[in-house]
């Protein structure tokens, strides 16, 4: 079968096409023929040798996939043959909060992932995808949109009356988006591109704010939420979770995804955060029963991932390259 793996040396000029000989499937396994996969920031710094000696290689990178299940290992009962599945980023995980025996390793970095044609996961970490989305949207799940829900609603518990600040326009943001005006929930947006908060006007919006053109951005949100945010979607790091703690209300949520602007913050103002009792929770992904719960609120309310750009499988470095340069909206995706 065919996969892209690093072998050897990182960078993604050393992504190759190889021929891989497929492993035998054991019991509780599941054979996977992949038909899509999508890319995250993350598989952009494990392929450049971001995350060091944690990565083992050969790998194949990403996280995020779907496929259909083929063939099935002795006592594999849980899915029949033809149904279509998610690995869970954290194959370990299966429900609860997050322990170090849940999250030791990840597809894509300890375990090899999903850019390849074939696929042999655990039953246990698998999940059926919902049936209103097609494989590529399917394939945009396991990281992105399981992130924005455990944040919004496995760690903390949106509702409706709340008024929710994201910040990007990323994959999380446009989940997180989509899952908060699913319950109701005010939401404003913060950007650099006046063109991409357009764009989230028309998913819903409710407010936007180019924090380029207004870099006091935590001031505006005062103005339009005197009490301030109910919850916000934190995914800048250093440079904006100062201004994110002073835009939150007393007794609000702090869901910190991402730290794209650095990740070492002295300017952190912790009387804020105790006399106002901020609750500050770090989110990376979730468990498969959360990805169950999740799937079964996409069919629900119809909601359909952002896709920004499907490549051929034979393509993929490409996918990478548009990755990189940071001008998509939505998910990149390729499909097999």
């Amino acid at each position: 079968m065919k996969a892209w793996q690093i072998t050897d040396q990182f960078g993604l000029n050393n992504l190759n096409l190889v021929d891989v000989d497929p492993a035998k499937l054991q019991a509780g396994e599941l054979l996977l023929k992949m038909k899509a996969a999508s890319l995250n920031y993350r598989d952009m710094v494990t392929v450049s040798g971001g995350y060091g000696k944690t990565v083992k290689t050969p790998l194949t990178p990403c996280s995020d996939g779907v496929g259909e299940l083929v063939e099935r290992g002795d006592g594999a009962t849980r899915f029949d043959v033809g149904t279509r599945l998610c690995p869970n980023f954290f194959p370990k995980w299966i429900d609860g909060k997050a322990s170090p025996d849940g999250m030791p390793d990840a597809l894509g970095g300890a375990y090899d992932g999903t850019l390849s044609e074939y696929m042999i996961v655990q039953e246990n970490s698998c999940v059926e995808v919902p049936q209103s989305i097609n494989d590529v949207e399917a394939a945009t799940l396991p990281c992105a949109a399981l992130t924005a829900w455990s944040g919004l609603f496995e760690q903390a518990s949106l509702k409706s009356s709340d008024c929710v600040v994201i910040q990007g326009t990323g994959g999380v943001a446009l989940f997180a988006l989509q899952f908060a005006k699913a319950v109701g929930a005010q939401v404003l947006m913060t950007s650099s591109s006046d063109e991409k908060l357009a764009r989230t006007k028309e998913m819903g919006a409710d407010f936007c704010v180019n924090y380029r053109t207004t870099p006091d951005w935590d001031r505006e949100i005062k103005k339009i939420w005197p009490q301030g945010a109910d919850h916000i979607v934190e995914l800048g790091g250093a440079g904006t979770l100062e201004k994110s703690i002073r835009s939150t209300r007393i007794g609000g949520h702090i869901s910190l995804i991402g730290v794209l602007s650095g990740a070492n913050a002295s300017n952190i103002p912790l009387p804020l955060i105790l006399m106002r009792n901020i609750c500050i929770q770090g989110v990376t992904v979730g468990s498969r029963n959360g990805f169950e719960r999740m799937n079964a609120f996409i069919e629900k309310h119809k909601i359909k991932p952002v896709v920004d750009h499907i490549f051929a499988f034979e393509k993929a470095p490409e996918a990478f390259k548009h990755l990189e340069s940071g001008q998509h909206f939505g998910k990149i995706c390729v499909e097999f």
